[in-house]
């Protein structure tokens, strides 16, 4: 029973973003993380991308290249399945789930306590794409990417990911003003033995946010998603997409 009730618990963390999302949450104040210096050892060349090569079926793959505590430098690793913070969904009930439903471990994020900020003042590479890792040596792929800060706010540990991978969507803002979803957060095609992504209290997830080339210069956010009508969001930076 407690195996069937966590698989159910990990098919609605898959699927909570497909639904349309009629409520919005912003993040708090942007805070300022300059202070952090990266330990980055490849040195290969960066270049800008390019949208659709990158984010096959309209899905945006942010995977970290950081999992843990503040500290004044940390080191990226741009292999994701490296960064640590992983734990298996049966480990995360103190008690059988069907005698108390309140022995979690883990918490859900809320707009309170899950702050996402965008540094477009420093740039750094793009982690390798999914599945690759399993075959190859770690690289970082040669595109330019602004570092996006996920903090943990909370006295609690946050569930903030699946296997290795933020639900975290693209929005861009189109020739109507209006905000669109330019990509849409990445979605197992299958949840069976994946680890949870987590963050203890103030720690940091540290994931990558491609610079791409574009037709049309315009605002641009990203989107946290916690349930099927709610996101988090970052702050608004400009870029560039194809229109």
């Amino acid at each position: 029973m407690k195996k069937l009730l966590a698989f159910f618990v990990v098919v609605l963390m898959v699927s909570a973003c497909t639904e349309s999302h009629s409520q919005v949450i912003s993040s708090k104040e942007k805070t300022d993380y300059s202070s952090i210096q990266f330990n980055d050892r490849f040195d290969n060349p960066l270049k800008k991308g390019v949208w659709d090569s990158l984010f096959e079926y309209h899905e945006a793959v942010f995977a970290p290249v950081y999992l843990g505590d503040v500290k004044p430098e940390i080191k990226l690793i741009y292999k994701p399945e490296l960064t640590g913070n992983r734990i298996d969904a049966l480990e995360e009930w103190e008690v059988p789930f069907e005698n108390d439903t309140e022995g979690r471990i883990l918490k859900n994020p809320t707009d309170s306590t899950l702050l996402i900020t965008v540094d477009t003042n420093r740039i750094i590479g793009y982690p390798m794409y999914l599945w690759e890792y399993y075959k190859t040596p770690e690289h970082r792929q040669g595109i330019m990417s602004y570092p996006v800060f996920v903090e943990n706010t909370s006295d609690d540990t946050l569930k903030i990911g699946l296997g290795d991978v933020l639900p975290i969507t693209i929005e861009a803002k189109g020739r109507d003003g209006q905000w669109h979803e330019l990509y849409r957060n990445f979605i197992y095609e299958c949840g069976t033995g994946l680890l949870d992504i987590y963050l203890a209290p103030h720690q940091i997830a540290v994931v990558a946010m491609p610079v791409c080339k574009g037709t049309f210069r315009t605002e641009l956010r990203l989107g946290y998603c916690i349930s099927r009508d709610k996101r988090i969001y970052s702050n608004v930076f400009e870029g560039f997409i194809n229109q």
